[in-house]
Protein backbone atom coordinates (compact mmCIF):
# COMPACT_ATOMS: atom_id res chain seq x y z
CA UNK A 1 0.00 0.00 0.00
CA UNK A 2 2.59 2.62 1.20
CA UNK A 3 5.77 2.80 -0.75
CA UNK A 4 8.95 4.89 -0.27
CA UNK A 5 8.05 6.54 3.20
CA UNK A 6 10.15 9.04 4.40
CA UNK A 7 12.08 8.52 7.43
CA UNK A 8 9.76 8.43 11.11
CA UNK A 9 6.79 7.72 8.30
CA UNK A 10 8.23 3.88 7.48
CA UNK A 11 9.10 3.40 11.48
CA UNK A 12 5.44 3.74 12.04
CA UNK A 13 2.64 0.69 12.60
CA UNK A 14 -0.97 0.92 11.24
CA UNK A 15 -2.24 2.55 14.94
CA UNK A 16 0.07 4.80 14.76
CA UNK A 17 -0.41 5.82 11.55
CA UNK A 18 -3.85 6.19 12.12
CA UNK A 19 -3.60 8.10 15.31
CA UNK A 20 -0.99 10.59 13.17
CA UNK A 21 -4.04 10.83 10.46
CA UNK A 22 -6.71 11.23 13.45
CA UNK A 23 -4.58 13.99 14.95
CA UNK A 24 -3.86 15.70 11.68
CA UNK A 25 -7.51 15.55 10.97
CA UNK A 26 -8.55 17.60 13.76
CA UNK A 27 -5.13 19.94 13.37
CA UNK A 28 -6.56 20.29 9.49
CA UNK A 29 -10.11 21.35 10.33
CA UNK A 30 -9.46 23.87 12.84
CA UNK A 31 -6.82 25.55 11.25
CA UNK A 32 -9.05 25.59 7.96
CA UNK A 33 -11.68 26.48 9.96
CA UNK A 34 -9.71 29.67 11.60
CA UNK A 35 -8.21 30.98 8.12
CA UNK A 36 -11.91 30.32 5.65
CA UNK A 37 -13.45 31.97 8.83
CA UNK A 38 -11.28 34.76 9.57
CA UNK A 39 -11.11 35.48 5.25
CA UNK A 40 -14.49 35.86 4.82
CA UNK A 41 -14.83 38.14 7.94
CA UNK A 42 -12.37 40.14 6.36
CA UNK A 43 -14.20 40.32 3.71
CA UNK A 44 -17.68 41.58 5.12
CA UNK A 45 -15.49 43.82 7.22
CA UNK A 46 -13.61 45.81 4.31
CA UNK A 47 -17.07 47.10 2.91
CA UNK A 48 -15.28 45.91 -0.61
CA UNK A 49 -19.28 44.73 -1.54
CA UNK A 50 -21.28 47.09 0.40
CA UNK A 51 -24.55 48.22 -1.81
CA UNK A 52 -23.59 45.57 -4.55
CA UNK A 53 -26.55 44.39 -6.10
CA UNK A 54 -27.22 40.55 -4.85
CA UNK A 55 -26.66 38.54 -8.75
CA UNK A 56 -23.64 40.18 -8.75
CA UNK A 57 -22.70 38.89 -5.50
CA UNK A 58 -23.81 35.13 -6.54
CA UNK A 59 -21.32 35.46 -9.26
CA UNK A 60 -18.61 36.24 -6.92
CA UNK A 61 -19.72 33.44 -5.02
CA UNK A 62 -19.62 30.88 -7.50
CA UNK A 63 -16.50 32.42 -8.52
CA UNK A 64 -14.95 32.00 -5.30
CA UNK A 65 -15.90 27.98 -5.09
CA UNK A 66 -13.95 28.21 -8.88
CA UNK A 67 -10.97 29.35 -6.61
CA UNK A 68 -11.80 27.23 -3.68
CA UNK A 69 -11.98 23.87 -6.00
CA UNK A 70 -8.17 25.02 -7.76
CA UNK A 71 -7.34 25.07 -4.30
CA UNK A 72 -9.12 21.75 -3.15
CA UNK A 73 -6.92 20.39 -6.04
CA UNK A 74 -3.70 20.98 -4.96
CA UNK A 75 -4.77 19.80 -1.26
CA UNK A 76 -6.06 16.12 -3.13
CA UNK A 77 -2.58 15.91 -4.88
CA UNK A 78 -0.41 16.57 -1.69
CA UNK A 79 -3.35 14.05 0.48
CA UNK A 80 -2.57 11.31 -2.22
CA UNK A 81 1.09 11.32 -1.92
CA UNK A 82 0.99 11.41 1.47
CA UNK A 83 -1.09 8.44 1.34
CA UNK A 84 0.59 5.98 -0.65
CA UNK A 85 3.67 7.36 0.87
CA UNK A 86 3.14 7.08 4.49
CA UNK A 87 -0.44 5.15 4.78
CA UNK A 88 -1.69 8.91 6.83
CA UNK A 89 -3.52 11.94 5.65
CA UNK A 90 -4.84 15.17 6.86
CA UNK A 91 -8.16 13.44 6.70
CA UNK A 92 -9.36 10.37 7.98
CA UNK A 93 -12.46 9.49 5.42
CA UNK A 94 -9.88 9.66 2.82
CA UNK A 95 -7.59 7.49 4.57
CA UNK A 96 -10.54 5.15 5.49
CA UNK A 97 -11.66 5.63 1.80
CA UNK A 98 -8.04 4.41 0.51
CA UNK A 99 -7.51 1.82 2.99
CA UNK A 100 -10.59 0.34 1.64
CA UNK A 101 -9.38 0.10 -1.52
CA UNK A 102 -5.81 -1.34 -0.59
CA UNK A 103 -6.03 -3.88 -2.61
CA UNK A 104 -6.53 -1.93 -5.34
CA UNK A 105 -5.00 -0.76 -8.27
CA UNK A 106 -2.96 2.76 -7.51
CA UNK A 107 -5.61 4.69 -9.43
CA UNK A 108 -8.60 3.17 -7.70
CA UNK A 109 -6.86 3.90 -4.27
CA UNK A 110 -6.37 7.45 -5.40
CA UNK A 111 -10.01 7.65 -6.34
CA UNK A 112 -11.39 6.55 -3.21
CA UNK A 113 -8.79 8.84 -1.06
CA UNK A 114 -10.01 11.32 -3.39
CA UNK A 115 -13.61 10.66 -2.99
CA UNK A 116 -13.32 10.87 0.94
CA UNK A 117 -11.46 13.96 1.11
CA UNK A 118 -13.97 15.69 -0.74
CA UNK A 119 -17.17 15.13 0.28
CA UNK A 120 -15.25 15.81 4.06
CA UNK A 121 -14.43 18.56 2.40
CA UNK A 122 -17.77 19.29 0.69
CA UNK A 123 -19.80 18.29 4.31
CA UNK A 124 -17.68 20.98 6.16
CA UNK A 125 -19.28 23.70 4.12
CA UNK A 126 -22.87 23.54 5.83
CA UNK A 127 -22.04 25.30 9.07
CA UNK A 128 -20.81 28.11 6.94
CA UNK A 129 -24.20 28.04 5.23
CA UNK A 130 -25.92 27.71 8.24
CA UNK A 131 -23.73 30.49 10.28
CA UNK A 132 -24.08 33.18 7.60
CA UNK A 133 -27.81 33.15 6.66
CA UNK A 134 -28.80 31.84 10.01
CA UNK A 135 -27.34 35.13 11.47
CA UNK A 136 -28.37 36.43 8.37
CA UNK A 137 -32.31 35.56 9.34
CA UNK A 138 -31.98 36.31 13.06
CA UNK A 139 -30.21 39.78 13.07
CA UNK A 140 -30.96 43.06 11.00
CA UNK A 141 -27.40 44.08 11.41
CA UNK A 142 -26.26 40.80 8.97
CA UNK A 143 -27.89 41.21 5.74
CA UNK A 144 -28.11 38.28 3.12
CA UNK A 145 -25.75 39.99 0.97
CA UNK A 146 -23.52 40.33 4.16
CA UNK A 147 -24.38 36.05 4.56
CA UNK A 148 -23.13 35.99 0.64
CA UNK A 149 -19.54 38.01 0.92
CA UNK A 150 -18.66 36.13 3.63
CA UNK A 151 -19.17 32.47 2.31
CA UNK A 152 -16.78 33.86 -0.91
CA UNK A 153 -14.28 35.28 1.54
CA UNK A 154 -14.83 31.57 3.21
CA UNK A 155 -13.87 29.97 -0.02
CA UNK A 156 -11.65 32.44 -0.73
CA UNK A 157 -9.50 32.03 2.87
CA UNK A 158 -10.35 28.08 2.20
CA UNK A 159 -8.73 28.37 -1.18
CA UNK A 160 -5.22 29.82 0.09
CA UNK A 161 -5.34 27.05 3.15
CA UNK A 162 -5.49 24.28 0.55
CA UNK A 163 -3.41 25.34 -1.80
CA UNK A 164 -0.79 25.82 1.07
CA UNK A 165 -1.79 22.08 2.88
CA UNK A 166 -1.40 20.62 -0.45
CA UNK A 167 2.25 22.26 -1.67
CA UNK A 168 3.52 21.77 1.96
CA UNK A 169 2.81 18.09 2.17
CA UNK A 170 4.23 17.54 -1.57
CA UNK A 171 7.40 20.17 -0.67
CA UNK A 172 7.82 17.57 2.32
CA UNK A 173 7.43 14.46 0.28
CA UNK A 174 9.97 15.38 -2.12
CA UNK A 175 12.66 12.53 -2.71
CA UNK A 176 15.05 14.96 -2.54
CA UNK A 177 14.35 16.15 0.68
CA UNK A 178 13.50 13.12 2.33
CA UNK A 179 17.21 12.27 3.57
CA UNK A 180 16.65 15.14 6.78
CA UNK A 181 13.27 13.75 8.05
CA UNK A 182 14.94 10.24 8.69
Amino acid sequence: MTTKAPGVFARLGASSRWLVSIVATVASTYALDLVATAAGVLLVGTGLFTGVDLRVLLVVLVLSYLAWAAGLRTGLAGNAQLLERTGTSTNVVSKAAFDLARRRSPRVRRLAGSAGYVLTEVAKELPYYVGAFGASGLSEAVSTSDAVVFLAGANLGAAAYEMALGRGTLALLRPRDADRYR
